[in-house]
């Protein structure tokens, strides 16, 4: 059986720091400069701090976008979702393994591969980590191969 990784909280992590940049973008930016005509000093002023950080948004979209991919975990295989294809790798292949309980990701290098972040299929407590079933076969796979 194979476990995937948890979908919505991919898509979120993916494509959420997107949307609060286009937000801040075309939602708060044209709002300020509405209400305060007028006051053009004022707003040059105003506007650089949302403009910055519209723009650091779209530099994180741009840089974990090809970072955070689909990944189902069973026993034997992983398979990870590569530009609309799956392609199916042995645990032999996997370098190393780890969780980032502040996140709740998971970081995988695979052999001659770069490092794949993705999330867990349950929930992840910080002083627990991963209890789910996918954490235990990750967990158990690390114990064995050594990673």
């Amino acid at each position: 059986m194979l476990y995937e990784c948890n979908l919505p909280k991919l898509l979120m992590f993916k494509y959420g720091p997107l949307a609060f940049g286009l937000l801040i973008l075309f939602g708060l930016i044209p709002l300020i400069i509405s209400d305060h005509s007028e006051e053009w000093p004022a707003i040059l002023l105003g506007l650089i701090i949302p403009f910055v950080i519209s723009v650091l948004l779209f530099i994180l979209f741009f840089w974990i976008k090809d970072k955070l991919k689909y990944v189902a975990i069973g026993k034997t295989k992983l398979i990870v979702k590569k530009g609309g294809e799956e392609i199916e790798y042995s645990w032999l292949d996997v370098e190393s393994i780890s969780l980032d309980r502040f996140w709740g990701l998971y970081e995988l290098k695979l052999k001659n591969e770069n490092i794949i972040y993705f999330t867990p299929y349950g929930t992840v407590w910080w002083l627990t980590g991963d209890n789910s079933d996918m954490g235990a076969i990750i967990n158990k796979m690390k114990k064995e191969l050594q990673l």
